[in-house]
């Protein structure tokens, strides 16, 4: 789990404790057998700061199909770890079982619904923005940070939904450490604006542009940058000569808070909710992918925090939050407002509702179960979510290239050819004349090398349409697609092809191989492909695939002429799909 997550289960536990019950934390990766809990953890850090757009790319689709794209990995979840859950409750016979972790959350709701699970289930939302991964209908209590955080949880299932406040250690709430010494010690002088930015435990983002952007504000404006874990960034920060205070690991974040006048954040995570409990402004800026985006809108959208979407913005919400009035003081006081529960009093009265047979027995599954079965059907399941799951997905505009919103007089189209229509000047004239994209398959390139290279010489775009030649794994063909192609393509038109158009569904395995491949490439979904005896009328914010390929050279021409004198007649344009977004 991540350190908000592990954050807040200690601190529940020593509240809880506080008040003399009996709390024991486990980390629900270490129960994944064979440690693959570690790289569990290892491939989320790595998504995060190398990938980060796969990491967007999963917390979208999973927005929008969650329960069937994530239910086969939960499924399996369930069978891995069942054992080792069951070995722990029958060990420790608890009241209750709280989760802060939405693997856990899922995995335990699930063994809640069906019953195996007998004790109640409360989960601790750390985040404002409650993703669909955060709630399930089998878990008892879904606990929140903020009303409007419990109001979405209920929207999406959630059973019963409290606004219990985050939970956030005493230190940032009771007596601050001397302000003055701990802006003496930093190098602060009084007439700075002291600005804390954070990245999390794992210095996550582009902190460096960050910290650029808060200079660029002003010299009134002093950074203190944590970046937690990560050496590395912390010595290139040290190396650019920023005018500001650069800090790795520190126990010390009470004292930074009192030594700030505001807090400038990406993710929407602990250090936020530390922030609004010691009194400190927070400006979201450059949120990182996935949950640091939706954490913004949501925190913003409460009031408790200023969203900068570019330096302009981030400038102005610096002199808003730093400078005392109303402005400064409605935001601490949103803040604040949020501690008006504790979690630890509702997990309280959770567990007081436990029937005396379910502690006997915590845990009970049936007998019998074909593990077997279960197994290959997860494992099927995966797989379909890797191809027509994110067929779907797809098709719903989630990864993939799309018109700007504003381009509502445009369409965008690609011709697909072969080898004999790329010789025919008719054909590609009339392309190049129209403004549309070149589509070509890698073995098509590959007999066509000084063709291209002359069509590209005199600006024609072409993009890559495939290898050309289907493979029976998807694996197989996705690499083939994505990466033989595009070298074929790339070395022959002397330019790095931009934008992939299979002219197929497209699955994981193409997001996959085009976006980490030697040559990133846009993947590029047409809302229709046709032929040229079957020409459509066209519609603006539209993307349109001709396809050639076997066809009689001049009704290819016929056909985009035709398709020209529509866009025309309907008053619109045609642009390449390099224009897309």
């Amino acid at each position: 789990m991540g350190a908000g997550h592990d954050g807040a289960a200690r601190e529940l536990q020593r509240r809880l404790e506080a008040q003399g019950h009996t709390v024991r934390v486990v980390d629900y990766l270490e129960m994944i057998p064979l440690r693959l809990g570690g790289f569990v953890r290892w491939t989320y850090l790595f998504q995060l700061k190398r990938l980060a757009w796969t990491y967007d790319l999963t917390y979208q689709a999973l927005d929008r199909g969650g329960a069937i794209l994530w239910g086969p990995v939960v499924r399996a979840m369930s069978m891995l770890t069942r054992r080792a859950l069951r070995r722990e409750l029958r060990r420790t016979r608890p009241d209750a079982v709280v989760s802060t972790y939405p693997l856990a959350s899922l995995v335990l709701g699930r063994m809640r619904k069906k019953g195996w699970l007998r004790v109640p289930v409360a989960t601790f939302l750390t985040d404002f923005a409650v993703h669909p991964l955060w709630v399930h209908p089998g878990v008892d209590l879904h606990m929140a940070v903020s009303p409007m955080s419990a109001e979405t949880a209920a929207k999406r299932g959630g059973h019963t939904n409290v606004a219990s406040g985050p939970l956030v250690g005493d230190s940032f709430r009771g007596d601050k450490p001397d302000r003055d010494d701990m802006r003496r010690r930093m190098g602060i002088e009084p007439h700075e604006h002291a600005v804390l930015v954070v990245a999390g435990s794992w210095g996550v983002g582009d902190v460096g542009a960050t910290v650029d952007a808060v200079t660029r504000c002003g010299d009134a404006y002093h950074p203190i940058v944590v970046c937690g874990t990560d050496e590395k960034l912390r010595a290139s920060l040290l190396e650019r000569g920023f005018n500001a205070t650069v800090l790795g690991w520190t126990d010390d974040m009470p004292g930074l808070m009192a030594a700030a006048d505001a807090l400038v954040e990406n993710a929407g995570g602990l250090s936020a909710m530390e922030a609004f409990a010691a009194g400190v402004p927070v400006i979201s800026f450059q949120p990182i992918a996935g949950h640091g985006k939706d954490n913004a809108k949501y925190m913003a959208g409460s009031g408790v925090s200023r969203y900068a979407h570019d330096n302009d913005e981030l400038a102005d919400a610096l002199e808003g939050a730093t400078t005392p009035g109303a402005e400064r003081d409605a935001m601490i006081a949103a803040g604040k407002a949020l501690f008006a529960g504790d979690p630890a009093d509702d997990v309280i009265d959770l567990a007081a509702k436990t029937r005396a047979d379910a502690l006997l027995t915590p845990f009970q599954t049936p007998k019998g179960r074909r593990r077997v079965g279960v197994a290959a059907a997860s494992l099927v399941g995966l797989y379909f979510v890797l191809t027509v799951g994110a067929h779907g997905v797809a098709a719903l505009g989630v990864g993939v290239a799309k018109a700007p919103k504003d381009a509502k007089t445009t369409v965008y189209l690609g011709v697909r050819v072969d080898g004999r229509e790329l010789k025919r000047n008719g054909v590609v004239g009339t392309i190049a004349d129209m403004g549309a994209t070149l589509v070509v398959d890698g073995r098509t390139a590959s007999h066509a090398t000084d063709r291209l290279a002359d069509l590209a010489a005199v600006g024609v775009p072409v993009a890559n349409g495939g290898w050309g030649k289907s493979r029976t794994l998807r694996w197989n063909r996705a690499h083939d697609d994505c990466d033989k192609s595009w070298e074929v393509i790339s070395n022959s038109t002397g330019t790095p092809v931009r934008d992939f158009v299979p002219g197929r569904a497209l699955d994981a395995f193409d997001q996959f191989y085009c976006r980490t491949g030697p040559g990133k490439q846009r993947l590029v979904r047409p809302n229709a492909t046709f032929r040229p005896e079957d020409v459509p009328d066209p519609s603006g914010r539209r993307i349109y695939l001709l396809d050639g390929r076997g066809r009689d050279p001049l009704a290819v021409t016929l056909a985009l002429e035709d398709f020209a004198a529509r866009v025309e007649a309907d008053g619109l344009r045609v642009r390449p799909l390099e224009d897309l977004r």
